[in-house]
């Protein structure tokens, strides 16, 4: 049984290759569930086993077909048992380093994929489930847990267990029209080096800050959004705002350079395609390059950054991104990752930046309240610092994505204040 991969699979396979290739990591995040009280640790254990048990693609791994297409090789092999680890610290006890050490530590071996653990600090109860962006991407992680939620309420059966279909082994000439496309389009972008941070290819953990915001934070943000940038336009708004934010760090440190680049993975599945699609890469990007002197005037910058999302729907962009990279997929990952890096002149991003819409998720889980969803995602170097919102019962959450060595702590602590002022 076997799973041929898109050419978004594909990237993303790209870029685990390289974040391995520098520090013996992967390309991992962390989804975190919030609870009001601790469920019982047998019971999780059991039910997390008996529902992963569904999915014997969660035990698999890479491989390469006579055709050259690279595909999911879903194992025949016992699957490997759950595990939840269980961490119980003192009420004022920091819980973030170990949700940090559990994002920036390798999987067992090649078949593992998730990983979970159980934090109870007095105060807070957190469930954790790491994963492997191979296998799930973040809107995925989220229908994961969804699709568990509603195992534990009624047993449901798998889904989604047996791909039969190929991923689009035809439509060539489709393929290389759309690889035309884009490289007419990353060919504008590459004119222009971005402005990047320095950084060293030292092996390093990757660090987080949380903010989270109240209800009624949110609410004025949103409102603010809504007031500058228009209606549904909040993910316009909160790149804008997260470029100035950057921009002064940028400023401080003179970096050279008058653009910015940055890329926005977008993912519009439904609640119902979720679902039906929960697992691989089912995301597109918009690339958004921004010049130095658009930053400070807010009005001026959401009009750039609109115009060119506009622009690039107009043109079906994402689109061809989807179609062209399909052709990268007969390539190996070391090849495939000098190409890309060919194409944005070494350096994908001047940092990283994404926007979750809000979470559709069950209030409960095992009887227990979900009080809040955030993620950890571990930030690739380069660019090594994004920013990262998502939303859960209309609550937003920030996530700061950072290595030591890019940032000052006066630098760290200007980031944070500007992010609680939104």
């Amino acid at each position: 049984m076997k799973r041929y991969l898109t050419g978004i699979d594909w990237v993303v396979h790209t870029i685990d290759y390289t974040s391995k290739t520098q520090s013996g990591i992967g390309n991992h995040s962390e989804v975190v569930l919030e609870l009001n009280n601790p469920p019982d640790l047998k019971a999780l254990t059991q039910d997390l086993n008996g529902f992963v048990k569904k999915f014997p693609h969660l035990n698999g791994w890479p491989s390469r077909a006579l055709n050259l297409c690279p595909y999911w090789k879903i194992s025949a092999k016992k699957e490997l048992p759950v595990n939840v680890q269980s961490i119980k610290l003192e009420s004022n006890c920091e819980y973030l380093p170990f949700m940090e050490a559990q994002v920036n530590a390798a999987f067992k071996n090649k078949r593992e994929h998730l990983s979970f653990s159980l934090i109870e600090t007095g105060n807070n109860t957190f469930l954790t489930m790491t994963f492997d962006h191979r296998i799930l991407d973040a809107k995925g992680a989220e229908a994961f847990l969804l699709l568990f939620q509603q195992y534990c309420h009624n047993r449901l059966e798998a889904q989604n267990t047996f791909f039969t279909y190929p991923a689009h082994l035809n439509r060539w000439k489709e393929k290389l029209l759309a690889g035309r496309q884009v490289n007419r389009f990353l060919l504008d972008f590459s004119k222009d080096p971005p402005r990047i941070l320095p950084f060293d290819s030292k092996n390093e953990p990757c660090k987080f800050k949380i903010i989270h915001l109240s209800p009624e934070q949110s609410m004025r943000l949103k409102d603010n959004a809504y007031a500058q940038a228009g209606y549904l336009m909040l993910m316009p708004y909160l790149l804008a705002r997260s470029l100035q934010i950057m921009h002064k760090i940028f400023q401080e440190k003179n970096i050279p350079g008058d653009t910015y680049l940055i890329p926005v993975p977008i993912d519009m599945r439904t609640k119902e395609a979720l679902q039906k699609e929960t697992f691989f890469n089912h995301f597109s990007f918009f690339l958004f390059k921004i010049k130095v002197n658009k930053i400070n005037n807010l009005s001026e910058l959401l009009s750039e950054i609109k115009n060119q999302m506009y622009a690039q729907v107009k043109n079906k962009v994402p689109e061809a991104i989807i179609n062209a990279s399909f052709l990268m997929r007969i390539a190996g990952l070391s090849l495939t990752n000098f190409f890309l890096k060919l194409m944005s002149k070494k350096h994908f991003a001047s940092f990283s930046f994404s926007y979750l819409s809000n979470a559709n998720q069950p209030k409960n889980l095992m009887q227990e309240q979900i009080q809040n969803i955030f993620h950890l995602p571990r930030t690739p170097k380069p660019p090594g610092v994004g920013i990262f919102f998502n939303q859960f019962d209309n609550k937003l959450n920030i996530t700061l994505s950072y290595f030591d060595d890019l940032l000052s702590k006066d630098q760290l602590s200007q980031i944070i204040n500007d992010l609680q002022e939104l």
